[in-house]
């Protein structure tokens, strides 16, 4: 299962101590985890753990919303909606168009190996994400554990005209 990161916060600390007071009193025996993130939510005056997801969710920017102009040297291997058709064979372009690929991800996120591949294919019309993702790792765009199992962006500084993909995703 994946594992989607919801922030959590609220305006008054006092009055989620007693809400959480009272409704953890409510309970005849120790929540469970579910029930532990709807007294959570419920603290901060939502109807549940639901409610707070998709507050949040809608509060990202879509998929679609990348608004960077694609540099000349790219276009021939870029479609205008991000999507790259072929990997370029000179060095510095495929450089410029792992910027595109590093956006897609969130920061303070952790993607097993299979949902970075996933992430990659929708911005891909071949086949090889596998190189994509080697990539992205070998020029420290995106990290991974040693064991390779788990991946996440990495903090990086766009270069010039390539300033806005950093936003992409809030930190």
């Amino acid at each position: 299962m994946s594992k989607n990161l919801t922030p959590f916060s609220c305006d008054d600390i006092s009055s989620l101590a007693k809400s959480l007071r009272k409704q953890l009193q409510q309970h005849e025996s120790f929540p469970s985890h579910v029930e532990m993130l709807n007294i959570l939510a419920k603290a901060t005056g939502l109807q549940n753990f639901q409610q707070l997801r998709q507050q949040h969710a809608e509060q990202l920017p879509s998929q679609s919303s990348l608004s960077v102009p694609i540099p000349k040297r790219l276009m021939p291997f870029m479609s205008g909606d991000y999507i790259m058709h072929t990997w370029p064979s000179k060095y510095a372009i495929q450089q410029q168009s792992l910027w595109f690929f590093w956006c897609r991800f969130q920061y303070q996120q952790s993607y097993s190996e299979r949902q970075v591949n996933e992430i990659l294919k929708n911005f891909l019309d071949f086949e090889d994400f596998a190189l994509i993702r080697r990539e992205l790792c070998n020029h420290k765009l995106l990290k991974r554990t040693d064991d390779g199992r788990t991946y996440w962006r990495a903090s990086a500084t766009p270069p010039e005209g390539f300033e806005s993909l950093a936003d992409f995703w809030p930190n």
